[in-house]
């Protein structure tokens, strides 16, 4: 359940991403997307690539641990 959880969030975080990269090169004139050397056709194959590069969120070391012992130490401090 978990695994299906954190899949869900990466694809909302790369959605969100797309939309925005994709929203900011829109917003160029066509003279300012020549200058960075693209031009319109290309906005969509840009934003996908950078939503492509969204990664999971590494999990840190208490969340590693299965819930048996992060209960035992919390209740330890």
């Amino acid at each position: 359940m978990m695994k299906l959880l954190e899949q869900i969030a990466l694809l909302a975080r790369r959605w969100a991403t797309y939309q925005r990269v994709r929203a900011e090169l829109e917003s160029y004139t066509e003279r300012e997307l020549n200058d960075m050397g693209m031009s319109r056709a290309d906005i969509t194959r840009i934003s996908l690539e950078a939503a492509s590069l969204v990664k999971p969120k590494a999990k840190t070391e208490d969340e590693r641990r299965p819930a048996l012992l992060r209960q035992r130490y919390a209740t330890d401090l």
